[in-house]
């Protein structure tokens, strides 16, 4: 799958943050969080940018590799969240799993840019793939996830 950069104008993504504003990943009101945004492209295509702080590092020069799988979850579920009927809140579908592969470090320097798209729905199951890409486009990190969407009462 490419991760090349989304077709069109870029549309910032309106979470519904009710009772998750807390987030680690998205959440405004996480004093230490990463307090991520997203854009959604014509082509479906969603994309988040992020610049680590210096004590996001695994090696002194490099992203760590859970802030990495966290800013995948998070924009993978942006894709999936989207997918779904109705726009429903983001509580209406949890990780069931993920699958990273580390190809290349993710420099400490540079803008974290991950990228995700839905590949298909199968029942209440939604299948992303995502990827954080080099400056040049270059898949650094490859991840893909299940997600199930949740009955809300």
């Amino acid at each position: 799958m490419s991760f090349a950069p989304g077709t069109g104008e870029p549309i910032p993504v309106d979470i519904d943050r009710s009772g998750v504003d807390r987030c680690f990943g998205c959440g405004a009101a996480n004093e230490g969080g990463l307090h991520l945004s997203f854009h959604r492209f014509e082509d479906g295509l969603v994309e988040t940018r992020h610049h680590a702080a210096p004590h996001h590092c695994g090696l002194d020069t490099v992203v760590h590799g859970g802030i990495q799988a966290t800013i995948l979850d998070e924009v993978m579920g942006v894709a999936a969240q989207l997918a779904l009927p109705d726009q429903a809140t983001d509580l209406a579908c949890i990780t069931v799993e993920m699958h990273l592969r580390y190809r290349r470090p993710v420099p400490l320097a540079d803008d974290v840019v991950a990228r995700a798209r839905l590949d298909r729905v199968d029942g209440n199951d939604l299948y992303v793939t995502g990827a954080i890409v080099g400056p040049d486009d270059e898949v650094l990190t490859a991840a893909d996830s299940r997600w199930r969407q949740l009955v809300l009462d």
